[in-house]
């Protein structure tokens, strides 16, 4: 999947950004970093004398993993690809409702409010056997891409 990201990036001029996926970086090391403190004070100062700091750690912990899913649920909304073309954002998300064979592909420019989208049925990129077919999948990429870069090129 990223080599063909990276492909497409190069040839339209997009310089890829990683802003949501750093936050949601940042935010996992912030846990991390509260569940090794925590480790470390046990360690250091064995169970009855370490309860409080656990217990702060504990609960600092599972707030910001709290917050990791919100960020996910709310901000990422499923975006796998992020670039900047001619000063503006780029985004590229996909959507599958439960229990449902449509998949969904958006490409947005938050700016101007301009989207493309489709939604496909998921075996229009497999075969009889159920394997994925690239062709395919390259083919509705490009003419998702090509759509949404002639929109924000102009």
């Amino acid at each position: 999947k990223q080599w063909y990201q990276r492909r497409v990036a190069i040839t339209a001029g997009i310089d890829e950004t990683f802003r949501t996926r750093d936050t949601r970086l940042a935010i996992c090391s912030i846990a991390c970093v509260f569940s090794a403190y925590a480790c470390l004070y046990d360690f250091l100062y064995p169970f009855p004398d370490s309860k409080i700091v656990l217990g702060i750690c504990s609960l600092s912990y599972f707030s910001i993993t709290g917050l990791l899913y919100v960020w996910e649920w709310f901000v990422e909304k499923g975006t796998f690809f992020e670039g900047e073309l001619n000063g503006g954002k780029i985004k590229v998300s996909s959507f599958i409702p439960r229990y449902s064979g449509e998949y969904t592909i958006t490409g947005e420019c938050p700016e101007s409010s301009e989207s493309v989208s489709y939604t496909k049925c998921i075996s229009t990129w497999l075969d009889e056997t159920g394997k994925i077919l690239p062709d395919k999948i390259e083919k509705e990429a490009d003419n998702l891409y090509s759509k949404l870069f002639k929109a924000k090129a102009q």
